[in-house]
């Protein structure tokens, strides 16, 4: 059965514009710039908010109000909620269906109405469980519906649920003095330093959940490992964690289930007293106490040593000379030929939506789906594998920084969530920013400097547009980037910075890392992230197809008998799910493209755009074993499923994937069938990632460079000719009557030349800077 819609007339009309645009651009006309100031930036929330709209802030405090009224829900007020409350730990919003979208945005239908998802945790219950709630609608809430999906159960037992405030404050609240009341005295003499009565001088605590696969049961146990608050405290570990029971609701039942001290595993606080104690022969640790304070240790991110340059000068600034040349509506963006929406996920984080080029929709939505770090290691370490959704994702967007994050003269968007421990809504200021950059780089050029090979030069610089956010999960900050080209292309990045996570050097082979200091070990871990892209070219229904490259060996026609090798590709529609996965392998170069049969060429071509996968990586750990279960989505580079509402609601994780590995809330696996994607409304999964093998320079904080992981969505076939080429960005030179001739620039309203480039005075003086004139070059 088909899952897809006819195309909208704009597609065809968006072809007959581009044409006019070339014949336009073609005709020599004097292009003016426009007056200075740019375009339109309107912030706040609409009154009226679109489908793709984030919940906004009075929505969500409807949602709160009107869930506080339901009696059935027993929600008191936030702020005095426990871990043994009813309390609300996050709300976003619950998009509507796609044909409901599409009817709206293409065909003059109704909007649907907007509703939310709340995920609620039932901690009063005799059987503490999470629940996950859909709301409505947003503009007056009247229902709270458990969500039902096949895909997702619902509810979720209590104890794979997110990491969340209330659980570390009660931590903090009951076990840690009963900790220091135990081996307090151990903590001191051992570090310098404990959990109560510290003053500025008190241990932090790092936290790797113990999956239920390791457990064999559905129940919950962390290993909270020991730090010193020193900044950054986690390249400041210790030998020293506890093994934590926290099943029950009740707090004052967690108990501390296993020890770890100076590389040696106790069954109990106690023992670990005792033998302290009373037995010599048990290894000890004794370290000098790394001050909270201490000026400038190795861990800081401060200028140090010989300052350069030798004298104080700014760095370079991007300036937009003639104003902003993208205007934001609320969260929806137009630039040049693009026009898009954006949305900060408190579940998943940043995503575009309705991304179009020239009008013609290539993507309904582009957006991150998991982010999951696994470590290798010794001691508890070795079980530390993170799953950021455990502990949400869209929230850690914030506070970006004009030039450093974000460039001199960024527009900044704010985010507002509603969770944990606040009874009204929390926004962020900076949790997006949106610049137009100059890479540098062109994003075409030719020059034909000879008389004899046509004597002209054309180029213009890849000027783009970065909708840019930073999510600080902890110790990580992951730059996530939608970049937008005026060749029609789309990049998607992601590279990531941020501290690592050292563990207390072992006395064991370097094997997971490197000893990077006296106290520092730097693991070996395996970043992976995963990328959504509902993509509609042409219209929903779309085919996948390969194209394989591979040697040919062939005779030449001049003699007949001679042999030699050559290129040449295949091409292989996929039928299924199945068939669609893709492992990348070097021995079998591939092209992805996605496209619409009924639209191709004249001749014959199907007009398609191509998927660029740079930043690939290998899952090396073993299927279906331990906490892999949980990442399946990163078993293969690309997989190709059929839209299905319930999938998209699903997503490819959970936030429970930190605990859940035993059985998975959300396993990916169930997307991948045999059903058909030939004709159908596709939606591709991407995986990137990168191995990271921390060394000294890694400290105090990772560099990016060599670390840019990005996927493509490039035209192929699509338009008739480069569609850059209708961009006033274009520079061409040629000669004319033995003299050059600057015939495409832009010009200001004095005849000026907008870049406010020297070429017209280079040209002057020197006519053969650019192309032959005078001379007549006989090399080259």
């Amino acid at each position: 059965m088909k899952r897809c819609l006819p195309p909208p007339h704009f597609v065809t009309l968006s072809l007959f514009l581009l044409a006019f645009h070339f014949k336009e651009i073609h005709t020599g006309k004097k292009i003016r710039c426009p007056p200075e100031g740019g375009g339109l930036v309107t912030s706040g929330d609409p009154a009226l908010p679109g489908p793709f709209h984030d919940v906004t802030r009075d929505e969500l405090s409807r949602v709160y109000n009107f869930l506080r009224q339901r009696g059935d829900l027993n929600l008191g007020l936030q702020r005095e909620a426990t871990v043994a409350d009813s309390s609300i730990f996050c709300v976003d919003l619950f998009l509507p269906t796609k044909q409901k979208v599409l009817e709206f945005l293409d065909r003059g239908g109704p909007q649907p109405k907007r509703e939310a998802y709340v995920m609620i945790f039932r901690g009063d219950k005799a059987e503490p469980v999470v629940e996950e709630y859909r709301v409505g609608p947003l503009d007056d809430p009247h229902y709270a519906e458990l969500i039902v999906n096949s895909k997702r159960r619902n509810p979720v037992p209590f104890a794979v649920r997110p990491v969340g405030s209330l659980e570390l404050q009660a931590l903090n609240l009951y076990l840690l003095p009963l900790v220091d009341r135990q081996v307090g005295f151990i903590l001191q003499e051992s570090y310098g330093a404990r959990f109560s009565n510290c003053s500025r001088e008190c241990l932090g605590l790092s936290l790797t959940p113990k999956s239920t696969v390791f457990l064999g049961r559905i129940s919950r146990r962390v290993w909270f490992t020991v730090t010193y608050s020193a900044e950054f405290f986690l390249v400041y570990p210790l030998d020293f964690g506890i093994l934590v029971n926290l099943d029950s609701s009740d707090p004052r039942q967690w108990t501390v289930e296993q020890v770890w001290y100076s590389n040696v595993f106790y069954s109990s606080l106690s023992q670990l007293a005792d033998r302290y104690v009373n037995d010599p022969s048990i290894p000890k640790t004794v370290r000098p106490l790394v001050p909270a304070d201490q000026p400038q240790p190795f861990s800081t991110i401060r200028q140090r040593g010989g300052p350069y340059p030798q004298t104080p000068q700014r760095p370079p600034v991007q300036l937009d000379l003639d104003g902003k040349r993208y205007s934001i509506e609320h969260r929806h963006l137009t630039y040049q030929q693009w026009s898009f929406h954006v949305r900060m996920s408190a579940l998943r984080g940043p995503q575009v939506y309705d991304v179009r080029y020239m009008g013609h929709r290539i993507a309904y939505e582009i957006g991150l789906s998991e982010i999951a770090v696994f470590y290798s290691g010794d001691g508890p370490f070795k079980l530390t594998d993170y799953v950021d959704g455990g502990v949400l994702i869209g929230i850690f967007a914030k506070g970006l920084v004009e030039g450093a994050d974000c460039p001199k003269g960024a527009t900044f968007l704010s985010a507002t969530f509603l969770g944990e421990g606040t009874d009204e809504p929390v926004t962020f200021d900076r949790s997006l920013c949106v610049f137009e950059h100059n890479t540098g780089v062109p994003l075409y050029r030719h020059m034909s400097y000879r008389q004899s090979q046509g004597g002209f030069y054309a180029g213009m610089m890849d000027s783009v547009l970065i909708v840019r956010t930073i999510l600080t999960i902890i110790n990580y900050d992951y730059i996530i980037d939608f970049i937008f080209r005026q060749d029609g292309s789309l990049e998607t990045r992601v590279v990531p910075t941020g501290y690592i996570v050292a563990t207390q050097p072992l006395d064991v082979p370097d094997i997971h890392g490197w000893r990077l200091g006296q106290y520092v070990h730097g693991n070996f871990h395996h970043h992976m992230f995963h990328f959504k892209a509902d993509l509609d070219i042409a219209g929903t229904c779309n085919r996948y197809e390969t194209l394989n490259f591979f040697n040919e060996r062939v005779v030449l026609e001049q003699d007949g008998k001679t042999e030699y090798n050559q290129i040449r590709f295949e091409r292989d529609v996929k039928k299924t799910e199945r068939a669609a996965v893709f492992k990348f392998n070097f021995d079998a170069p591939t092209t992805h493209i996605v496209y619409n049969q009924q639209h191709k060429t004249e001749f014959d071509v199907p007009r398609s755009y191509k998927i660029l996968l740079e930043g690939m990586s290998k899952q090396l750990l073993a299927e279906d074993e331990g906490n892999e279960r949980t990442i399946s989505w990163a078993r293969q580079q690309l997989a190709v499923t059929v839209r299905k509402e319930e999938e998209m609601v699903a997503g490819s994780s959970s936030p429970y994937a930190f605990f859940d590995s035993l059985d998975p809330v959300v396993n990916f696996t169930d997307f991948i069938g045999q059903e058909s994607i030939v004709d159908q409304d596709l939606v591709f999964w991407m995986t990137l990632g990168t191995y990271h093998l921390p060394h000294t320079e890694d400290l105090p904080v990772t560099p990016t460079g060599g670390g840019h992981l990005s996927f493509f969505l490039i035209p192929h076939n699509f338009y008739p000719e480069n569609p850059a080429l209708s961009s006033r960005d274009l520079i061409r030179v040629e000669r004319k009557k033995d003299r050059l001739s600057l015939v495409q620039a832009t010009l200001d309203n004095k005849n000026r030349f907008c870049d406010r480039t020297n070429l017209k005075q280079l040209i002057k003086a020197n006519p053969d800077a650019v192309l032959e004139t005078v001379r007549e070059i006989r090399f080259g």
